[in-house]
């Protein structure tokens, strides 16, 4: 029987019981992974079948050590607790598990009774064993030993009761909760999206309104916002990401690229712990009391926080995370903010407006100042003019994928003197950019972007942008490479 206990956690209760945290338990009947059946016949016996509500302790034995799950409280109102781990995070699910796992036993296969040796099954030196203590009006207390695994199966185990000396075979799925190791107790999900109350909410949690990176081996913060223009359900955006980089250039992110970056902290879960509940100096030997990586995220499902330290010897990183007070072992592939780099995550663009929603581009260089007027809302009547003259709209839209390929080589912070080799001013419905490039050493440029230096690129480009302003003009086809 696998029963569903209902009862009412009192805080006062807890506090008084336990002195600390632990998890309030709903047993559930587990999930099981159904195994492919390698036996063609079955002779099931039920061993015992109680109620998981009536164990008052459930001690395990097993290649991981000793521990045991202990019922605390009292006139009805319980809650189940690994003492070990009583000031952890308890994973419902792990302590749910071997509960109803510990109340029922069925032996699929009576293999030998009176059994002489029973060290040929595996029996006398068991690889799991586990006692259970029910508060039954007997107090019944189960042994259960787990042996070696049923020659050419995957799925049965060798199995005996006590001191018995009969020998069965048990379904593996259905005591894998004793051969769990205990720290598996302790919840590991250090965030989670938030889910939808009702039909009616229909709140994005999976929407972040801020996030920022900062790492010792940067010497600048990454900022990645919400695109708040996606709100006006007037303009229509180039960009299908629902982000943009604020700092420490602004760039659109690209919505592949830096879907990990956004997303990662969902669900995010540690391998594994190094310490419940660390005091101030503890926090050295992990490097987080001067953590390499710091994420802050505001987000619809909560604020996410999270400090990586130093690397662990299982190749993990040492975190904390979310206000949890425990040291927190990362798998690195978890934690896609340790090695990020802004050009990784974005698109190369360095302007993005759609070009229906433009209302001017200004471009002056090398003697040549004009500004071309845009009209028309779509395809149907775009029209492009210059002082006061048509000018052909369909070579104009090459001419833009042409500024938008504008490259965001690499970043540069540096200062700029002198007068820019050109000026690109865009104004549209959705904001103003002034896009200009300085020349520098090596045939190189830098591309200041409304009066912040942020990237630098080959000077080519500036060459091929000159020459195909005047070739828009004079109607010639303009070059797309360079």
């Amino acid at each position: 029987m696998k029963s569903k206990i209902k009862f009412i956690i009192i805080a006062a209760v807890i506090l008084l019981v336990l002195g600390g945290v632990t998890a309030a338990l709903l047993l559930t009947s587990p999930a099981e992974e159904e195994e492919a059946e390698e036996e063609t016949v079955v002779e099931s016996s039920l061993i015992f079948d109680k109620n998981p509500e009536d164990i008052e302790k459930l001690v395990i034995s097993n290649e991981y050590g000793s521990y045991k799950i202990d019922r605390v409280g009292k006139d009805g109102i319980y809650m189940w607790t690994i003492v070990d781990y009583i000031l952890a995070p308890i994973s419902d699910t792990f302590i749910n598990t071997a509960l109803n796992g510990g109340a029922t036993l069925t032996a699929r296969k009576t293999v030998m009774e009176n059994a002489e040796d029973l060290s040929i099954y595996g029996l006398t030196e068991p690889s799991a064993e586990y006692t259970v203590y029910f508060d039954d009006s007997d107090k019944t207390e189960i042994t259960v030993k787990i042996g070696d695994p049923v020659p050419a199966s995957s799925v049965y185990s060798y199995m005996s009761i006590g001191d018995e000396k009969t020998v069965y075979t048990v379904k593996n799925s259905d005591v894998a909760f004793a051969k769990s190791n205990s720290r598996d107790c302790v919840n590991k999900v250090v965030f989670t999206q938030k889910t939808a109350e009702d039909e009616n909410d229909t709140t994005e949690y999976a929407l972040v309104n801020k996030l920022t990176i900062s790492r010792k081996d940067l010497d600048y913060d990454i900022v990645i916002d919400y695109d708040t223009r996606l709100e006006d359900e007037n303009l229509i955006v180039a960009n299908s990401s629902s982000y943009r980089m604020s700092e420490p250039v602004v760039l659109d992110i690209h919505p592949e690229k830096g879907a990990d970056v956004m997303s990662a902290m969902f669900g995010l879960t540690a391998s594994d712990f190094a310490q419940i509940r660390p005091e101030e100096g503890d926090l050295a030997q992990y490097g987080l009391d001067d953590p390499q990586l710091v994420v802050t995220a505001d987000t619809n499902s909560g604020e996410f926080t999270l400090k990586i330290g130093n690397e662990a010897e299982n190749g993990g990183y040492y975190g904390m995370a979310c206000d949890i007070n425990m040291v927190f072992i990362f798998d690195k592939a978890s934690l896609p903010w340790l090695t990020a780099m802004p050009l990784d995550l974005t698109t190369n663009m360095i302007t993005s407006h759609y070009i229906y929603n433009i209302d001017t581009i200004s471009i002056e260089c090398e003697g040549t100042d004009v500004t071309f007027d845009i009209s028309g809302s779509g395809a149907d009547d775009f029209g492009v003019s210059s002082d006061g003259k048509e000018l052909d709209a369909d070579a104009f839209k090459k001419f833009y994928q042409f500024i938008l390929g504008a490259p965001s080589e690499q970043l540069y912070f540096g200062e700029v003197t002198g007068e820019p080799a050109a000026t690109i001013e865009i104004k549209a419905d959705d904001g103003n950019d002034v896009i200009e490039f300085y020349t520098i050493e090596n045939r190189r440029t830098v591309i200041v972007l409304n009066g912040k230096p942020s990237f630098s690129c080959k000077t080519a480009y500036v060459d091929r942008l000159v020459q195909n302003v005047q070739k828009y003009l004079n109607g010639e086809e303009i070059i797309e490479n360079w």
